[in-house]
């Protein structure tokens, strides 16, 4: 079968969950016998060094002018959702490759436009956040609280400026309000000729359910987990401590992570527990920063950005990982990958963390930002390791990428042949 992925970034340039996600299936499509084509767009290359193979996937690179990245707030804007250099390169794409299924797994800053570009033949799209409905993808205000959706673009105002040197504009709030109801209803228009979606989450499904999208085309599938990828050879920077409870954050350095809250909740645990922070500050350093300084536990320990080949012997180097995550998480990457090598989970008790984390059973839930609650339970397993022991043989291992490729490819050939019907 000829399967065309897409996009908006692609490793080893970008690590992200949903690109590690794509790459993994990608490689398991073609382990599996069938032909894939991933498109893309990426800056810094000529068009002369657009088309290569990789792993045996064909890529298929869309150049980016360097320019974009310092474009004004109005083509900024625009560039979320449409780009007609994009959509042309994707027209010459599908009359190349001629792709039997089209499996979209995000068109943020590709073009939304792609998929009706790809009529004709079985388009699917895996739901990896919120962005149809929400322009920042994560359904969370500037005041740092969870929100509630768009209402005809009136909340957006507010992210789109919360810059200090927009902030005057929100006195327009009507006129604001237009362009970014019209993104919502564009996108929602463009979503409705999707065949499938797939959420990875019963939480993210019911969320796209609530802004109006249909209930009998999402199926509620969890991404598959390339084993292969967790079973490196190279010692983690902290290497495991036999004599104290240690835990451990995996991911960016970010206020939405929720970061500070574990910082502060580790302050108050016993001088003998131990944390390990791994995570780039490169996207937000001032952030970074104010979380270096509110460390005051000396068992605190940042060890900076982690390569994705050495995770699983960073997780296996640790007791319990934890995500207090500030935003709805639909299908944290960095779960999987701890309950893959058997490392229990501590989460914040919101979104799809309390799916993805049996309390009691495979790890605990605590209330999302309430360091003193998480610091409750950290503080109870410092005295009670053994509960950690339990939780550890409580966990299952999620599906292996192989199975998941192989499910995705049963729904690709029922496609096909409804299509076929039509």
């Amino acid at each position: 079968m000829r399967i065309a992925l897409t996009v908006h970034k692609f490793p080893p340039e970008s690590l992200g969950g949903t690109e590690i996600y794509t790459w993994g299936l990608a490689k398991a499509l073609v382990n599996a016998g069938h032909d894939v084509h991933v498109f893309y767009p990426q800056t810094g290359i000529t068009p002369e060094e657009a088309r290569l193979e990789r792993d045996g996937i064909r890529l298929w690179r869309v150049p980016l002018a360097a320019e974009r990245a310092t474009e004004g707030p109005v083509p900024q804007f625009w560039h979320t959702f449409r780009d007609t250099g994009i959509e042309e390169a994707f027209r010459d794409f599908l009359t190349e490759t001629n792709p039997q299924v089209v499996h979209f797994q995000h068109v943020q800053g590709v073009s939304a436009r792609l998929i009706a570009l790809a009529a004709g033949r079985p388009r699917v799209l895996t739901l990896h956040d919120y962005w149809f409905f929400c322009a920042n993808s994560q359904l969370i205000r500037p005041d740092r609280k969870t929100c509630g959706g768009p209402k005809m673009g009136w909340n957006c105002v507010d992210c789109a400026t919360s810059r200090a040197d927009l902030n005057w504009m929100r006195a327009l709030r009507p006129l604001i309000a237009l362009p970014l109801a019209y993104r919502n209803l564009y996108l929602s228009g463009q979503a409705d000729q999707i065949d499938l979606f797939i959420a990875p989450s019963e939480f993210l499904r019911q969320q796209y359910v609530r802004h109006g999208f249909p209930t009998d085309r999402i199926a509620t599938i969890e991404n598959g987990m390339d084993a292969e990828r967790l079973a490196g050879a190279e010692r983690p920077q902290i290497p495991h401590d036999a004599e104290h409870v240690q835990f451990g954050f995996l991911g960016s350095l970010a206020w939405q992570k929720g970061v500070h809250v574990l910082v502060e909740a580790f302050n108050r645990l016993p001088p003998s527990a131990r944390l390990v922070i791994y995570g780039s500050d490169h996207a937000f350093p001032q952030y970074a920063e104010e979380v270096r300084r509110l460390a005051q536990h000396p068992g605190i320990r940042f060890a900076g950005p982690l390569d994705y080949r050495r995770i699983g012997d960073a997780l296996r180097e640790l007791d319990c990982l934890v995500t207090p995550s500030l935003w709805y998480e639909n299908s944290p990457l960095v779960i999987q990958e701890a309950f893959s090598v058997g490392v229990p989970v501590v989460a914040s008790r919101l979104g799809a963390l309390v799916e993805k984390v049996d309390d009691g059973r495979t790890g605990r839930l605590f209330e999302p930002g309430n360091v003193a609650d998480l610091a409750r339970v950290l503080t109870e397993l410092v005295e009670q390791p053994a509960q950690l022991g339990e939780f550890a043989r409580n966990t299952v291992a999620p599906a292996t990428m192989a199975s998941h490729t192989e499910a995705l490819v049963r729904l690709y050939g029922k496609l096909l042949g409804q299509t076929g019907a039509r």
